[in-house]
């Protein structure tokens, strides 16, 4: 066996492949377009819609090295020799050409003719019901029967990627690493569970789909899915005890041993776990961000966050106590971009979101945890291995650590927590929140409905077709309680049987108008869902007359409001698309409000906007608006509408019928159940007014639509005139003169200085006038007016010049904050420090300070006492000199 590289193994298994007919394929995003899965976890996930017979293959075998993604075994990661959240799966494909038998012909040839690994130390493992597969094992290759190990379905039977999808049974190959690796029962083989035997290539026979029940039902099409580790291939073929120490590790561990200066021992050490978890974490996390997954408190960003605050309570026990991962992403970047050129694409924003995410964790979690280590040392004292319900609450509440957070942390620690305290505490929490809590009317609001409406009562929206409508009032609400009618100048909420006013959701704010009966009218200013959604409830001012629950009513919206609110909408959407072609497709909307021509959108970006970038966005905007292009509402379910390409932000919130907004024929589709235009150009103009940061990796941008639009350029340009026939010039050419002015006032201003310091100086002898003798030593203590702490040095060292011996002490106040300046002559300082001086007096104006024993400066927060802080400082030199 010849070793090789890893780079070596995955050309030399991806050109096997494409010599024997498979379609040589890129790697697909870690960030899979299924929306079962978080991440891709495995080569198949991209093959997935052939597998399941929803797409004809255009070749009918492939093969790729997939970037994987896993962390059902993250606690494992470190603590053995083989487990990773990244890794990349070396796989070869079949849609149909061939089964068992040459998937298995395939793999033997590669690693026993082209690998050369010794046959006898290979054995395999089948499916303890697979029969066919032991025939072409035993029969066709010539495995010995004593190295074909029948294992159940636990360990032979693979998939699906998620809770459905295509699965079958599989057999393995495994390598034997020799009698130096301990083993209990080597005769068992990959049986006996121990690391002597290392499973490196898994050759799934898709023959079944799982459903959502666990039933499995036969494919259309037999395929095969194989899938190598080129981590554990690595090591096999390198001879190192662990994937860590091979090459496609080297050049990481290198780097962190000089960061930390702490040994590495690959037979296990005190630093070897904490090398491993951080050495695998910065490189899934290279990899993972690279390709979208930032960190959030949910969903694959909850996902990233653990890996990252895991990576760093390691790092803290290889001595590294302040933001380090970042700087590593450039080690990473150098070994993986001749493969994978995206993750030296996103490098910059990489290093950018692990930094922030970094700052954050020390500036909070950092704190908790020492606290919590702390707690378990005490525990350890104690003969106890859990946190008390009331300690691992006050990590949460005071320190503010997440109690999953606290949970991963102590169970790798081999404690845990007493659940039952904890919950205790927090529910303790929870109602001193409810007690406190001024605006809980929902709930209430809630109960009185189902009394005052008919039992499974759900309004009808009839808001997209029409603008007013012909309906009935079915309920009253007055101060929360039901009432059966309302009078002039009352607030009062109100259901509607059927209505065209939109209710505040996914962003957009409701429809205003109003509602009219024969005896009374009332003006309506919001609308909110209640009851699960199925309630549209009014709320508004009668302004004439009264209403009365049962009375036939008709309801119109404020049809110029519902328009622009329309523009605002479409508008998103397009914005949205564009921001996405222009900042690149990581961005993703972090939530967004839509009112009459109005915009805010916020989003995952980790920089500001350039200003090209802003501009190219309003610019491709307006091309999608001048466009016309038509915007069409469809009805599908949501794996239709998903299949088509659709854009879904929320896959939680939506159900199985889903309302899909396509604007020009495909242009844009994505999920929505808002009001929009019927096509671009009745936007107008979009125009971008705002762009800023929100919080770590979320920022927001403000925009007019519409008449709005039009109004915020009227402002600008009126503003430009303005300022044009002030500075007496065209508006063309209102920069050169403002560069020109600011200039001049640069040289006015050093002017200013100049003339300043010489009157200053001119002072000097003035100020050194009101000194005092105390014996042969010079005594100045006094506040000046309008001067700065320079002007205050300067002053200091004129009048120290001009005496053998002196202690000079000025104050004086700028921008409403006192500073003191304490000075004295060499010759002083073995009986004075004027640092010390200073921190004591500043006290008294509500400040600090400190120095040298000849020079020291201190500020303060009340103005008022700097005289009687200027005062205490000359006393005390006095008294010093005296002792």
């Amino acid at each position: 066996m010849k070793p090789l590289s890893g780079d070596e193994i995955r050309e030399s298994f991806l050109e096997f492949f494409e010599k024997n007919g498979h379609k040589r394929l890129p790697s697909s995003s870690l960030i899979p377009d299924d929306p079962t899965l978080l991440f891709t976890t495995a080569g198949m996930v991209q093959f997935k819609p052939y597998f399941l017979g929803k797409k004809e293959p255009p070749f009918d075998s492939a093969t790729t090295v997939q970037k994987s993604f896993r962390t059902s075994d993250l606690e494992n990661v470190g603590r053995t020799t083989r487990h990773h959240t990244f890794f990349e799966m070396l796989g070869n494909f079949s849609f149909g050409r061939y089964f068992k038998e040459g998937a298995i012909t395939f793999a033997w040839q590669l690693i026993t003719e082209v690998w050369k690994l010794p046959v006898d130390r290979l054995w395999v493992s089948i499916y303890e019901e697979d029969e066919e597969a032991y025939e072409i094992w035993s029969k066709k290759i010539g495995v010995p029967d004593s190295r074909i190990v029948r294992m159940g379905k636990d360990d032979n039977f693979w998939g699906p990627p998620g809770p459905t999808g295509p699965c079958g049974p599989c057999t393995e190959i495994h390598f034997d690493m020799g009698e130096d690796w301990p083993c209990d029962h080597p005769e068992l083989g990959p049986a006996s569970e121990c690391e002597r035997f290392r499973e490196f290539w898994n050759l799934v026979f898709m023959q079944y789909h799982q459903d959502e029940e666990g039933n499995l039902h036969p494919l259309k099409r037999k395929g095969i899915d194989t899938g190598m580790g080129l981590e554990r291939m690595a090591s096999i073929m390198q001879g190192t005890i662990s994937n860590f120490e091979t090459d496609l590790f080297a050049p990481i561990l290198a780097y962190l041993k000089d960061l930390t200066g702490k040994p590495y021992d690959p037979k296990g050490g005190e630093y070897t776990t904490a090398y491993r978890v951080v050495m695998d974490h910065i490189r899934a996390l290279t990899f993972v961000i690279a390709d979208g997954a930032y960190p959030s408190n949910e969903g694959r960003g909850y996902v990233v966050r653990r890996v990252i605050r895991r990576a760093l309570r390691f790092g803290k026990k290889l001595g590294l106590e302040k933001p380090f991962l970042y700087d590593v992403v450039p080690v990473v970047v150098d070994r993986y971009k001749h493969v994978y050129p995206e993750i030296e694409e996103k490098m910059k924003i990489t290093m950018s979101i692990l930094k922030a995410e970094e700052e954050n964790f020390f500036r909070t979690i950092g704190q908790g945890l020492n606290i919590l280590e702390n707690y378990v040392e005490q525990a350890k004292k104690e003969g106890r291995n859990f946190l008390t319900g009331k300690e691992a609450f006050k990590l949460y509440d005071t320190y503010g650590v997440p109690v999953d957070f606290i949970k991963d942390t102590l169970e790798e620690m081999g404690f845990s927590i007493k659940e039952e305290e904890l919950e205790e505490e927090l529910e303790k929490a929870r109602e001193r929140s409810r007690k406190s809590w001024k605006g809980g009317q929902k709930e209430l609001i809630d109960n009185e409905l189902k009394k005052a409406l008919p039992e499974n009562f759900s309004s009808t929206f009839v808001g997209y077709e029409k603008e007013e409508e012909d309906t009935k009032i079915m309920a009253i609400l007055k101060d929360g309680k039901a009432v059966e009618e309302a009078g002039e100048g009352e607030e009062i909420s109100f259901v509607l049987e059927k209505t065209p006013f939109y209710a505040e959701s996914g962003g957009q704010i409701p429809d205003h108008g109003y509602v009219e009966t024969e005896t009374g009218r009332v003006e309506v200013y919001d609308v909110q869902k209640h009851l699960d959604g199925k309630v549209f409830l009014h709320t508004g001012k009668v302004v004439k007359g009264t209403v009365k629950v049962g009375q036939e009513a008709h309801a119109e919206i404020d049809h110029e409001r519902r328009a622009a609110i329309r523009r605002a909408h479409t508008g998103t959407h397009i914005m949205y698309k564009v921001m996405r072609d222009v900042l690149g497709s990581h961005v993703s909307q972090a939530g967004s409000m839509v009112g009459p021509d109005y915009i805010r959108f916020d989003f995952t970006h980790f920089e500001a906007l350039k200003p090209e970038e802003k501009k190219e966005i309003e610019k491709r905007v307006m091309e999608a608006i001048l466009a016309n292009m038509p915007v069409t509402v469809h009805h599908l379910t949501l794996e239709e509408a998903l299949s088509r390409g659709a854009v879904a932000e929320f896959m939680d919130k939506y159900q199985e019928k889903v309302r899909v907004v396509e604007i020009g024929n495909g242009w844009t589709l994505d999920l929505c159940g808002g009001t929009h235009a019927s096509a671009t150009g009745d936007i107008g103009i979009l125009k971008i007014i705002y762009e800023g940061s929100v919080s770590t990796g979320v920022r927001r941008i403000e925009a007019y639509t519409g008449m709005k639009a039009l109004e915020r350029y009227q402002e600008l340009e009126d503003t430009v005139t303005t300022l044009a026939r002030k500075l007496s010039t065209s508006p063309e050419r209102i920069d050169e003169i403002i560069e020109k002015m600011k200039t001049e006032l640069k040289e006015t201003q050093k002017e200013l200085e100049r003339t300043k310091e010489k009157l200053t100086v001119a002072m000097i002898p003035a100020i050194d006038a009101e000194g005092e003798m105390m014996g042969d030593i010079y005594i100045l203590a006094k506040v000046l007016s309008d001067v700065s702490a320079d002007d205050l040095r300067m002053i200091s060292d004129q009048i120290r010049s001009r005496h053998e011996k002196a202690v000079v002490i000025l104050g004086g106040i700028k921008d409403d904050r006192p500073i003191m300046i304490a000075a004295a002559t060499k010759n002083l300082t073995d009986k004075l420090h004027m640092g010390n001086i200073v921190r004591e007096a500043a006290k008294v104006m509500k400040g600090g300070g400190g120095g040298r024993p000849d020079m020291a400066q201190a500020g303060g927060k009340d103005a008022s006492k700097l005289s009687a802080a200027v005062m205490q400082a000359a006393d005390m030199v006095k008294k010093a000199l005296q002792e």
